[in-house]
């Protein structure tokens, strides 16, 4: 599933959240993994930065579940910098990549440790080998295991960096087994898996402005990949000239994508340059713009959901480029599709909550301010209402991020990283006029 060299450059267009976020917490949650984790003052006063990496499921089955345990060897102002930075240079992104290293992998699953590390292996293993010798039960919970294990390359790595960083890494080594052993699990909660047996059913246009429904839709296909991209998003646009490859072969089995795009700014230019970019790639199948009824679910980009005629969620959505699996996938519902799934009732989870940010400035709300609300894992975005409003739903007792990505002409650029608070399902932010 989710490799690409490092892990941290690998799977959706996400954000990841590192320790850094909740120095004042004794438990950070990463539900999507299954475990509140014990944190202490150690994690955060580091020289170098750890980074705690949910990468949800790791196989496409939805049986296992990881959490990368990552050490940049730089300061911690400057990695973070790079990793959020928008304008990073080819050179900077190297800097970073070649500064990461692998302490270990929380690993968790509801079926026996056999089975979780061949999982590991056929997805992750090659590229960052664990210590299996050395793994570690820390803790079980709801039928799911989880263990700890180190990792295999860790001597590669410490001869690749400073002195001070190697015994920062040597430290946080010993330490993390014992900080995961006093932390509390639960079964993961994972929402791509949650969404198998949703209707899907909207209404929405094309780039050029017709409308298209996805009865339409759906009901050329027996099953139908929906494929959720943006120009702006690297990994989507790597992906999309196989794609329409695929697609050639998947119609012959009665099999089609459908591209659903979104764009952080809508405009004209920007639908123009995935038209330019679709007709470079040779997409062959139809694309439409993003309804709000996805948008609201989809994890990352690029997501591919798989939808049969009726429109219901068949498999797990995938989330990464996963080009590789998308093809044997569909062949595999294809194969049993005469078993159609039943409606899974309402999409949004009971422990969910609603989550206000309201923007302003001194004489009061500023509509159309684009906002960025990030978790763990994945990035939503929404722009502000004539009240200065705009809320997301999202699982409760979390801690997110709010980024300002855009403002009206007239304002200051906002580059605080603001973060909800527990108790409190509402930011505030107070945008300053241009001088």
């Amino acid at each position: 599933m989710k490799k690409a060299g490092m892990i941290l450059a690998a799977g959706c267009m996400m954000l990841a959240m590192s320790m850094t976020a909740a120095a004042s917490e004794s438990k950070e949650p990463f539900n999507e993994v299954g475990i509140d984790m014990a944190v202490t003052e150690e994690l955060d006063e580091t020289s170098g930065l750890l980074l705690p990496y949910p990468l949800g499921a790791i196989d496409l089955e939805h049986d296992v579940y990881g959490m990368a345990f990552i050490y940049v060897a730089m300061p911690q102002d400057t990695a973070l910098e790079l990793m959020y930075s928008g304008d990073v240079s080819r050179e900077e992104q190297q800097e970073l990549t070649d500064a990461q290293g692998i302490i270990g992998m929380l690993l968790s699953g509801d079926v026996d440790y056999d089975q979780v590390q061949a999982k590991y292996e056929g997805s992750l293993g090659v590229d960052n080998p664990l210590d299996y010798e050395k793994a570690e039960e820390t803790g079980s919970a709801d039928g799911f295991t989880f263990y700890y294990l180190p990792s295999a390359d860790r001597e590669n790595y410490l001869s690749s960096i400073d002195g001070e960083y190697a015994d920062e890494y040597r430290k946080l080594e010993e330490l993390l087994p014992a900080l995961l052993k006093e932390s509390d699990y639960y079964a993961p909660v994972d929402p791509e898996k949650a969404m198998t047996g949703q209707k899907i059913e909207f209404t929405t246009t094309d780039l050029d402005g017709n409308t298209v429904t996805s009865e339409e839709l759906f009901s050329q296909n027996e099953i139908t990949l929906l494929n959720c991209w943006g120009t702006w998003c690297g990994f989507c646009v790597a992906e999309m000239q196989e794609l329409a490859e695929i697609h050639t072969r998947l119609q012959e089995k009665g099999c089609g994508f459908v591209g659903l795009e979104y764009e952080q700014e809508p405009t004209e230019e920007t639908y123009q340059e995935a038209r330019d970019l679709m007709e470079e790639c040779g997409t062959n199948y139809p694309n439409v713009l993003i309804p709000d009824v996805i948008l609201d679910q989809v994890l990352g980009f690029p997501t591919t959901i798989y939808v049969n005629k009726e429109g219901y969620v068949v498999g797990v959505p995938v989330c990464g480029p996963q080009v590789d699996q998308y093809e044997n996938l569909a062949d595999a519902l294809l194969n049993g599709r005469e078993a159609a799934p039943e409606a899974a009732g309402d999409a949004v989870p009971e422990a969910a909550a609603v989550y206000r940010v309201t923007v302003t400035d001194e004489a009061g709300p500023v509509e159309e301010v684009s906002v960025q609300f990030c978790d763990d894992s994945t990035c939503r975005f929404a722009e502000t209402d004539e009240n200065g409003e705009v809320t997301f739903e999202a699982p409760a007792g979390r801690v997110y991020e709010i980024h300002v990505l855009d403002v009206p002409d007239g304002y200051a650029d906002d580059e605080t990283v603001y973060h909800t608070e527990e108790g409190s399902n509402e930011v505030s932010i107070q945008l300053q006029k241009e001088d």
